[in-house]
């Protein structure tokens, strides 16, 4: 049969009520999947949440009325499903960002344990390929005075037979491979770095691992599980390490800051320690550390000494890595500052000159946020840099798009570089305040000072090394100020 423009137009309205059916269903099937959503999570404010869901119902009842009446025009249908068809765009859009911050919530919660790693090293010409060519050789080893050193310690020997040389002196375990007195060195990774660092004939880059053991350390700082956020004041402690891969390695604790936060006044106290700064690390007597050495005994040791030094109580931490700072800032684009200061640094190929904003990648304002040599402040300045970079991190998510445009990157960039023990709930809570009544917070910052003297620490006691000595002044000071936000009303 031969169609005619009469019989097209008796066809038109039955296909047109078809897809208006199909339609009104995934309209629907999207509206209640994320009304459902947005009940469960405690995102949105009442005041938003009622609107939103009286008006998907209201569109529901209107749709289903078009879609039933037999006398509604075509012109009426077509815009239906033209409507339905954007609202379930709309809607998938909306789920489809709801699941990655789900998601991203769910992937930084607090692991029970975190890893401590030893490693034999040898010299880069070394012959030796794998830990069985040490067999019959000799082993430098540096006591760290722990129990997990004798572990790992008798695990190497009843792998291989090795001669062992055990000094209690970093100095003189170092001096030992480098000389070839011994023909490997078995040290804790994390002591490693430090040696790198101290000793100027010892270059990591010069030896390569041929065996990493790891231990895993139970964590026991918990939560509060008493607070209300929308409420109560809390302190987060932000512990950067210094190192990249897993962060739930454990390393020198780099960046230390208090963060106090009152809900109730709107107002945002940092309070920054120095890596170096001279502390009574928690449980311990005798000889003091220096805060970043806290960081090599877990997360633990690092909550429990800056509560003892400053007379709080941290509620939370968040933890962070050299991979955090990276993958964060290459996501949004690349951050700029200002230096105050002209240097370059040839491992990323980064230049920075005074008084010139430059645009960083994550790797060059990874380089300038950890700088210190070229400064006259030396680790005073470094926070100063680190400042500068949170600063231009925090401009950039709210001066331009890059938090639209970005978002499922950004979130993707973090959800393996990034540990912490704050309750996703929690967070879901802080983000329902902010958008209930968007208030203006205030952000003061503080930073405790000391004085610079070389002595013995708990972590090294046979080597003399830079550490920032106590202010009580300064720490007195600092524990007013968080404890004053923290009881405003």
């Amino acid at each position: 049969m031969i169609s005619t423009p009469e019989t097209n137009s008796k066809h038109a309205p039955l296909i047109l009520i078809i897809l208006g059916y199909i339609f009104f269903g995934i309209y629907t099937v999207s509206a209640i999947v994320l009304s459902i959503i947005l009940f469960k999570l405690p995102i949105l404010p009442l005041k938003y949440f009622l609107p939103i869901i009286i008006v998907l119902a209201l569109l529901d009842i209107a749709f289903l009325i078009a879609v039933l009446r037999k006398s509604t025009n075509i012109p009426t249908r077509i815009c239906c499903i033209i409507f339905e068809l954007l609202f379930s765009a709309a809607f998938g859009f909306a789920l489809f960002y709801f699941g990655h911050t789900i998601n991203f919530f769910d992937s930084i919660k607090p692991s029970e344990y975190q890893i401590e790693e030893y490693y034999v090293l040898v010299p880069n010409d070394s012959l030796a390929q794998t830990l069985d060519d040490l067999n019959n050789h000799t082993l430098a080893t540096y006591d760290d005075f722990t129990t997990n050193y004798q572990t790992i310690l008798q695990e190497l020997k009843n792998q291989v037979a090795v001669n062992v040389n055990n000094y209690d002196n970093l100095g003189n375990a170092v001096n030992a491979i480098v000389d070839g007195t011994a023909d490997a060195l078995f040290i804790k990774g994390a002591i490693a770095d430090i040696a790198s660092e101290i000793f100027i004939n010892f270059n990591l880059d010069n030896y390569r691992i041929v065996e990493a053991f790891q231990i895993k350390i139970k964590i026991d700082t918990v939560a509060n599980q008493n607070l209300d956020v929308t409420k109560d004041s809390f302190n987060i402690l932000v512990s950067g390490i210094d190192t990249f891969g897993d962060i739930s390695t454990i390393s020198r604790s780099d960046v230390n800051i208090v963060i106090t936060v009152n809900p109730r006044t709107h107002t945002i106290l940092l309070t920054t320690i120095p890596r170096d700064y001279e502390v009574q690390l928690h449980g311990t007597t005798g000889l003091k550390d220096k805060l970043t050495h806290a960081g090599l005994y877990g997360i633990d040791m690092s909550v429990k000494t800056i509560e003892d030094l400053l007379d709080i109580k941290i509620d939370y931490y968040v933890r962070i890595n050299f991979d955090s700072t990276i993958k964060l800032i290459n996501a949004l684009g690349g951050v700029e500052v200002t230096p105050d200061a002209t240097f370059y640094r040839p491992k990323y190929n980064c230049s920075f000159k005074e008084g010139v904003t430059v645009h960083l990648n994550g790797e060059c304002a990874l380089t300038y946020a950890r700088e210190r040599k070229v400064y006259g402040l030396g680790d005073l300045h470094r926070i100063q840099n680190q400042q500068d970079i949170l600063s231009a991190i925090i401009a950039k998510l709210t001066t331009s798009k890059t938090l639209l445009t970005n978002y499922t990157n950004i979130l993707a960039s973090l959800s393996d570089s990034i540990e912490t023990n704050i309750p996703s709930d929690q967070f879901y809570r802080l983000i329902n305040i902010q958008l209930d009544s968007m208030p203006s917070w205030n952000l003061d910052r503080n930073t405790v000072n000391g004085t610079e003297i070389h002595v013995p620490t708990y972590t090294i006691p046979n080597q003399i090394l830079f550490v920032f000595q106590q202010n009580p002044e300064s720490i007195a000071t600092a524990s007013a100020k968080i404890h004053a936000v923290a009881n405003a009303n």
